[in-house]
């Protein structure tokens, strides 16, 4: 059900970005194309701005000047319906926002039939192919609050893909995971990428982003100060801000499985 990967085609398109909370200025004109089937990690030090950048692409941040679209939809103050943009972007955040009372088929199932006014039997369906896409299908009748926080956030990842978005962003997606747990989902995000996904995620796992990335891109101070593919961002940085938050991150060379 995932779109085909293809080298040409745009299909996020950034400009000129320009957010501010009161007097303090978080993304300062930033400019960035993806072409369907990207994968681009986002990193750089807390309160950079990463977490802010990918919220302004599906609608969840307002900003004060420039553009950011999505296929031919534009998101800030042009969006006329919030529901548009998030039927093309998917987004999993740290925390798994699952309704307790639900059950992982339940979630899976909720927006597909709110939002995209599917039938029960077809949104079902969908469910349970995403469910057994991120390897989780056998947890469908099971609340989360019966589940590990990996397993938590793999039921996240196959919400998402329920509503067939065109993007997927991932905001810091292991951060709230034991450490034992991360693997299983940054496995299941390998397999997607595997599988054609234009995904752009902000992430701290650097073994990730040498494995998966076709660029990584590096926020500093609301711009994004250096881009390039994984083997010139680790092994041959040009910026020496970029060299320092490298050489602080424990584990930038671990090995993710592929």
């Amino acid at each position: 059900m995932l779109e085909e990967a293809t080298s040409n085609e745009i299909i996020v398109t950034v400009s000129g970005l320009e957010k501010s909370y009161g007097d303090h200025r978080v993304l300062n004109g930033v400019n960035l194309s993806v072409t369907r089937g990207e994968r681009i990690v986002i990193c750089g030090p807390s309160g950079s701005g990463k977490s802010t950048f990918i919220r302004c692409i599906n609608g969840l941040e307002t900003f004060e000047s420039g553009t950011v679209a999505v296929k031919d939809l534009k998101t800030g103050a042009q969006l006329t319906k919030l529901s548009d943009i998030r039927r093309e972007v998917g987004m999993v955040f740290q925390s798994f926002n699952l309704f307790p009372h639900m059950t992982v088929l339940q979630n899976c199932m909720l927006a597909q039939i709110k939002v995209r006014k599917e039938h029960k039997a077809a949104a079902r369906d969908r469910a349970m192919h995403f469910l057994q896409k991120v390897r989780i299908a056998e947890q469908a009748n099971k609340h989360p609050g019966q589940l590990s926080g990996g397993q938590q956030q793999r039921v996240a990842i196959a919400r998402a893909l329920c509503m067939t978005p065109s993007v997927m962003l991932f905001d810091e997606p292991t951060s709230a995971l034991d450490p034992e747990v991360v693997q299983e989902v940054l496995d299941t995000m390998v397999g997607l990428a595997k599988d054609g996904m234009t995904m752009l995620c902000v992430t701290h796992e650097m073994g990730f982003a040498q494995a998966v990335a076709d660029r990584v891109i590096f926020i500093d101070g609301g711009n994004i100060v250096e881009e390039a593919p994984p083997s010139e961002f680790f092994y041959k940085p040009k910026h020496e801000r970029v060299r320092a938050f490298l050489s602080r991150v424990h584990g930038h060379g671990d090995k993710v499985a592929a």
